[in-house]
């Protein structure tokens, strides 16, 4: 079983509702069990959406706006996965927690990580 299985359904919530994107409780508890859910089959607009709300999250610590080539510069690395910090959480369980907007196979992803290691600032 997977340790982020110990996980607050409510923390990875609060993460979803940042980037105003509906998940079902299925894909909740796929994020919960330390899987990715793609975004892939979501509508233009919807992940749109998500992009720009995830640079405002993700600008918060930057001086300037986040474009691709910076993507390598804000992406927060874990054991398990890379991507863009869209909130960070501390579990008493886990340590530091983090939903990630990812890239898997070229298609946009969430993921959960709660080994974070090295963030490229």
């Amino acid at each position: 079983m997977s340790k982020l299985m110990h996980l607050e359904i409510s923390e990875i919530q609060k993460g979803i509702n940042l980037v105003g994107l509906k998940i079902s409780e299925a894909e909740l508890n796929e994020l919960k069990s330390g899987n990715t859910i793609s975004l892939e089959g979501r509508g233009l607009s919807e992940i749109g959406s998500v992009f720009i709300l995830a640079e405002a999250l993700s600008a918060r610590n930057l001086v300037k706006a986040i474009t691709f080539q910076d993507l390598p510069k804000v992406f927060i690395q874990s054991s398990s996965c890379s991507g863009v910090p869209i909130y960070l959480w501390n579990s008493d369980l886990l340590g530091k927690c983090c939903l990630l907007l990812t890239l898997v196979n070229g298609k946009p992803a969430f993921k959960v990580s709660s080994s974070i290691y090295r963030r490229n600032v």
